[in-house]
């Protein structure tokens, strides 16, 4: 499984410049056939509350865009789009709002939909619940004969959604974030510790650059079955490779009992 991290400087809000910054990066990498490409969570955007910034027209342009990189590079493609706006009803005597939902969608290299993960944990200390609700259930997809949960962000902080997802079958997670540089250090060690825990792979893909009232410092990384960092960048815009080693995965699997040796809680 090759693995291809597009650690972008996000332009706040401007989706033009933010597509010619992927296909510049892109061009300039070596990416192989059947690679998985990672772009971060509201790749064209930035973290912002605005949908009328950030939510696809019926026409979904943005995911079009996925595929176009998809089809060019003949690789699937995981991104953070925003899906188009929905007007929900409100409480009496108030207006209608308009929601959308934050999801990571991924694209075969035939244009395929393979998945599509709306994000379960909105981060509310912004109020992003309000604007994008929760999604309820993990998804689990197939590529290169791997199984892959997406996740995005906030996400990462609830261990019972990996659960989950690894219930179903999980052996890869991939993590897209617009994580801040405050917290960043959480960032790498939760990583980690899902990739342990699980006995799985894990990708993370974050910003970098900056909001406007935030700063991110990238440290997008990638950890193997037993915790080992394969990459973890600088706080530059990069795309960074691996190769995961999945048959090594799953033989660490076979021979270590800790995800059969687990048991549920006994009710008090």
């Amino acid at each position: 499984m090759h693995i291809v991290a597009v650690q972008l400087e996000i332009a706040w809000e401007n989706k033009l410049r933010n597509r010619q910054a992927v296909e510049q990066l892109l061009d300039q990498a070596s990416v192989e056939p059947d690679s998985l490409i990672v772009l971060p969570e509201m790749f064209e955007t930035g973290f912002s509350m605005d949908l009328s910034a950030t939510a696809q027209s019926e026409q979904r342009e943005s995911e079009q865009f996925v595929r176009d990189v998809a089809r060019r590079h003949r690789s699937a493609v995981l991104a953070g789009v925003v899906s188009p706006a929905v007007e929900v009803e409100a409480r009496v005597g108030k207006p209608a709002i308009k929601t959308a939902s934050n999801e990571a969608v991924v694209v075969s290299p035939d244009g395929d939909i393979l998945a599509r993960y709306q994000k379960m944990q909105p981060f509310t200390l912004t109020g992003e619940d309000r604007h994008y609700p929760a999604g309820s259930k993990p998804c689990v997809f197939q590529w290169q004969g791997t199984s892959i949960a997406p996740f995005v962000c906030y996400d990462l902080r609830f261990p019972e959604l990996f659960r989950a997802a690894l219930d179903d079958g999980a052996e890869m997670f991939v993590v897209i974030a617009c994580w801040p540089a405050v917290r960043s250090e959480h960032w790498v060690r939760l990583l980690q510790a899902r990739a342990i825990e699980n006995l799985a792979l894990v990708v993370g893909v974050n910003r970098c650059g900056s909001e406007p009232n935030l700063q991110f410092d990238g440290r997008s990384s990638a950890f193997d079955h037993l915790g080992k960092c394969l990459f973890e960048a600088d706080g530059s815009e990069q795309v960074l490779t691996t190769r995961l080693d999945v048959a090594a995965m799953r033989k660490w699997r076979e021979k270590f009992p800790a995800l059969r040796d687990r048991r549920s809680p006994q009710p008090v």
